[in-house]
């Protein structure tokens, strides 16, 4: 396939603020500007703490050595992360002959416990885990949630928060929370604008969890909303492609009956958002001989269904709509019986999704491309084509991804108020 120009329309589609920031990407340790001292300090401790969850165990000149921060400055930083609990500090595990033992400083957080939530169609699920990343419990709540009606999905989120904070030591406290969702959220991240697949619009969810969090006593936690796409390509960064993501600049194309998008720089999430930024449903794609149409209505599941014939079109939308995960079983039934409408149908879908790679990659730099869910299933059939220089993941659907990036969002949320956990 012939590289692809890309066009200012095309630009568009992933939002000047995100090239911005592609073209003008800082250090870990910048400080940028602006703020009281305050500001600076909690940005310092916070920057510390990145880097204690991004590299492990580290000695005092290990981690002055990856910032501007003088060791005065570092020891009088660790001292306060201490008091804090979310560091400890011990001898090393490797000792030198001569000289003085070295120490590791280590995230902590034992006594701070963070949650997720995944909010879709067919339930609610939850995870808690510690500062420090251990896991502690796991819960979920299935219920078909389609209709437009958000009083089921209020009900059992208020259910869900109940079991967190019923579920957390009494030497424990709950310090912050993020809840996915699918569809986008209000400029100002406490709403759901928009969720076609739960027929909601302008669905306020921020009430209701802020109302069972001081109930149970825990309303000095944080609470954040995500796109679930979001949280999914963070998972993915903090989690199982840790070390093959690290700082490159990364395109995750994913989700369960439609493609949704969201990017990774220098291993932090930019998600899809009200602005269309990675929207990479609306990138233009065009088969031979026909007009050129947008990515998500070739490659969505219900259009991979109906236009291979496999289902008639109302059969389709209500599978996709109610079980995603066996509708992609039944088109891959399809083509592992070698049903030539189910194969070229995924031949000429792969050949939209490499065009969309292409566009991607051009416009934002892209070093690595994830397909993940339904996409990531048939990419691992099916390989996209393209030219550009991009190393490209196919990963087989998995049910907990989002909500496990959801409790790596509530960590990060946390590790960035880091002398505020006290509140």
């Amino acid at each position: 396939m012939c590289a692809r120009s890309v066009n200012h329309a095309d630009a568009d589609i992933f939002g000047s603020k995100i090239m911005g920031m592609n073209r003008h990407r800082g250090g870990l340790f910048d400080r940028g500007r602006g703020g009281d001292t305050a500001d600076l300090r909690e940005h310092n401790l916070a920057l510390v703490l990145r880097y204690l969850r991004d590299n492990g165990p580290s000695s005092r000149a290990q981690i002055a050595a990856s910032s501007s921060l003088g060791l005065s400055t570092l020891t009088g930083m660790i001292g306060e992360l201490k008091t804090l609990d979310l560091v400890n500090e011990g001898l090393a595990g490797t000792q030198p002959r001569l000289g003085r033992p070295t120490h590791a400083v280590s995230l902590s957080g034992d006594a701070w416990v963070v949650a997720g939530l995944r909010v879709d169609v067919d339930g609610v699920q939850a995870k808690t885990a510690t500062v420090g990343g251990d896991h502690l419990g796991s819960y979920a709540d299935r219920a078909d949630l389609r209709g437009g009606d958000p009083t089921p999905a209020i009900r059992m989120l208020r259910a869900a928060i109940d079991w967190i904070v019923e579920s957390i030591d009494p030497h424990r406290r709950l310090t912050a929370i993020t809840i996915s969702v699918p569809g986008t959220l209000s400029p100002c991240g406490d709403s759901v604008a928009r969720a076609e697949s739960l027929g909601w619009s302008d669905v306020d969810l921020m009430t209701c969890v802020r109302e069972q969090l001081q109930a149970g006593g825990c309303d000095g936690a944080i609470v954040e909303f995500a796109r679930d796409s979001a949280v999914a390509v963070l998972g993915l960064a903090r989690g199982e492609l840790r070390d093959r993501i690290g700082d490159r600049t990364a395109l995750y194309f994913g989700g369960e009956r439609t493609v949704v998008g969201a990017i990774l720089l220098a291993g932090e999430p930019l998600s899809s958002g009200p602005s269309g930024e990675a929207d990479f449903a609306r990138i233009p794609v065009q088969a031979p001989g026909r007009e050129a149409q947008r990515l998500g209505d070739v490659i969505d599941l219900s259009a991979l269904l109906t236009t291979s014939g496999v289902m008639a079109p109302d059969d389709a939308a209500e599978l996709v709509d109610r079980f995603p995960r066996e509708a992609l079983s039944a088109f891959v039934a399809a083509l592992s019986e070698g049903q030539e409408g189910a194969i070229a149908v995924l031949t000429g879908a792969m050949g939209a999704v490499g065009q969309a790679i292409e566009a991607a990659a051009a416009v934002l730099g892209g070093e690595l491309v994830v397909l993940d869910g339904y996409l990531g299933v048939l990419g691992s059939l099916v390989e996209p084509p393209f030219d550009a220089a991009v190393e490209v993941i196919a990963l087989g659907s998995h049910p907990s991804r989002v909500v496990d990036g959801a409790v790596y969002a509530a960590r990060d949320a946390r590790l960035a108020q880091p002398s505020r956990i006290r509140d």
